[in-house]
C-alpha cells in the first residue's frame, strides 16, 4: 500500500522533467538576449538635457563609450505622437573620440528660425557602429521665454 501512494503522481516518461528544463533554458536565453540588447544602448551614456531652453541655450552632454568615424548628434521633434522628425543637426558625419561629448543647442531649426514651443529630445546616429539611440530626455521651449 505504501509503493502505490509514492508512485502516484510520478511522471514515468519524464516528459514533465524535460518540460521544466526547457523553460529553464529558454528563460536563460531570453535573459541574455535582453542583457546583450541593452548593452548596445551602453554605446551611449550619462546623457544631460537641460531640462529647458534658458537664455536662448540648451546643453547637450553625453558620452561616448567607444569611438565612432561618422556619428550624427541631432534634436528632434519630442512631442508625444511625433515622428521624431528632424529639427537641428548640431553634428554631421564627425569623427568623435570615446568620452564626454558637449553640444549647445541655440534653439533654432535647421533653417534658422526659432524651433516653436514644445519638446524636443536628442538622436544620436552612430554610423560605424550602425547604430540610431534615442536617449531619454526632453528640452523643453516655453510658450514664452523669460
Amino acid at each position: 500500500m505504501g509503493d502505490e501512494g509514492s508512485s502516484r503522481g510520478a511522471d514515468p516518461s519524464g516528459l514533465g522533467t524535460a518540460l521544466f528544463i526547457a523553460l529553464a533554458v529558454l528563460a536563460v536565453a531570453a535573459f541574455a538576449i535582453t542583457r546583450a540588447a541593452r548593452a548596445g544602448d551602453d554605446l551611449v551614456n550619462t546623457v544631460e538635457l537641460s531640462p529647458q531652453l534658458e537664455d536662448g541655450e540648451a546643453s547637450v552632454e553625453f558620452t561616448l563609450a567607444e569611438p565612432d568615424g561618422s556619428v550624427d548628434v541631432l534634436i528632434i521633434d519630442g512631442n508625444p505622437d511625433s515622428d521624431d522628425e528632424q529639427v537641428r543637426a548640431l553634428d554631421l558625419g564627425a569623427d568623435l573620440p570615446a568620452g564626454p561629448q558637449e553640444y549647445v543647442w541655440d534653439g533654432r531649426a535647421d533653417d534658422g528660425q526659432p524651433a516653436p514651443p514644445g519638446l524636443y529630445a536628442l538622436r544620436v546616429i552612430l554610423g560605424d557602429a550602425g547604430r540610431d539611440i534615442l536617449p531619454p530626455g526632453r528640452i523643453r521651449i516655453p510658450e514664452e521665454l523669460p
